[in-house]
């Protein structure tokens, strides 16, 4: 690769990729001896190029080399040594684990959570310790991995990838995350959370449901806030009086009970909370293990877990989650864990310019921009200036001078 003098400052994906802390990868890369017998195509730029292709949003890989190789003196910048023919970069794919890249990117996110929470947000008591949880699953063009559900009249079966995410509400990015076949039950999630600080406050939707972790979080000091699934046996032990401001609000019974299931051993002691939406006229019955809480403040609790539907929504819609440059599963993996850590970087670089912009907007204006040699906050900060482009003082050597034609009479 051969480096052009004739620009000046780095492009967008080079001060993104600034952004990462190289030390941290190249430790981790020696640890999981990611790059044993590899001649050119290491880590880092086999990470590079997973990058580009997230931001650029390419759909395979003789597109992705084109890209790429039309940019090879740019991508110098970034500290790439060598661009990888798609057959080299699909063996890649398939040799090279997916846990050096999982790895990579909590350690990213440790690096960057400092700046993740957007300042010009401001939240107040609980929004603080609220850590969201749920899972997405994206369809396959292949049974790669077990899908949920019965197998079609046909016989024909795609796979299935489910991705299980906690997000910090204040950081709005996945801080948890385990990746699985669909055919997984999300319940399985909670045993990866590890230890969870005290004061913690777990939302999560009726499909998780393990009362053994739910005693356990009440002893740990952890509170939790779901909703009432319909076969759970439910045991009225004490009615809470309901206020009238609360009332007004929509809470229509307070109340302490235990909660059984023909398929759970332990029994739990909570507190159910039943809501009426006026707005969308429907009810709705949720649990919380907290007994002080004032009941509406639960519901708003439970309400902020839609924040977790839209990351989803925002990955699928400005990533590249449908078409995958691999057929197996470490590819997959792979991809999903690069998609994820150019999810990260966009949110570092939202989070930190003077304008404040949609997400889609900051996507869609790097995803353009990607290769242009120009600051990426003062883009972001005046996005419809020409003059952020160009060089204050001329280049005589490439500058080019228009002549307009002689008029005709």
């Amino acid at each position: 690769m051969v480096k052009s003098i004739h620009f000046t400052g780095q492009p967008v994906l080079s001060q993104l990729t600034k952004q990462l802390p190289k030390a941290k990868i190249l430790r981790i890369v020696q640890e999981h001896n990611s790059d044993r017998y590899v001649k050119s195509f290491t880590t880092w730029n086999h990470l590079v190029t997973m990058l580009f292709s997230s931001f650029s949003k390419c759909s395979g890989l003789r597109e992705l080399e084109s890209g790429m190789n039309g940019f090879s003196a740019r991508l110098v910048s970034t500290g790439m040594t060598h661009i990888a023919p798609k057959s080299t970069l699909s063996d890649a794919n398939f040799r090279r684990s997916s846990e050096v890249f999982e790895a990579i990117f909590k350690a990213c996110y440790l690096h960057l959570r400092h700046l993740l929470p957007d300042s010009r947000i401001k939240y107040e008591g609980w929004l603080y310790k609220l850590l969201l949880i749920d899972s997405t699953t994206i369809t396959l063009f292949k049974e790669i991995l077990k899908a949920a559900g019965r197998t079609p009249a046909n016989g024909k079966r795609k796979g299935g990838v489910k991705v299980h995410i906690g997000m910090k509400l204040e950081e709005n990015v996945p801080s948890l995350v385990r990746i699985t076949s669909s055919a997984t039950h999300d319940t399985t999630f909670l045993k990866h959370l590890g230890h969870l600080q005290q004061g913690t406050i777990l939302v999560f939707d009726k499909a998780y449901a393990d009362f053994k972790l739910f005693n356990q979080w009440s002893k740990d000091g952890i509170i939790w806030v779901s909703r009432l699934k319909k076969w759970f046996v439910v045991t009225p032990i004490e009615e809470i009086e309901v206020s009238q401001e609360n009332g007004s609000n929509g809470v229509v019974r307070d109340q302490l009970i235990e909660l059984g299931h023909s398929t759970q051993k332990q029994k739990v002691r909570c507190r159910l909370v039943a809501f009426y939406d006026k707005e969308k006229d429907r009810h709705f019955e949720f649990i919380c293990n907290d007994t002080q809480l004032d009941p509406f403040t639960i519901t708003q609790i439970y309400k902020q877990r839609w924040q977790i539907e839209l990351l989803f929504k925002r990955l699928k819609q400005n990533l590249q989650f449908s078409n995958f440059l691999g057929d197996n599963e470490n590819a997959i993996k792979i991809q999903i864990w690069c998609n994820l850590l150019a999810d990260l970087l966009i949110a570092t670089v939202k989070n930190r310019a003077k304008r404040s912009m949609a997400y889609s907007v900051v996507a869609g204006i790097i995803r353009i921009h990607l290769m242009n040699y120009v600051n990426v906050f003062k883009l972001l900060a005046h996005p419809n200036r020409s003059n952020i482009f160009w060089d204050p003082v001329p280049n005589l050597q490439t500058e080019i001078h228009f002549h307009h034609p002689p008029m005709l009479d």
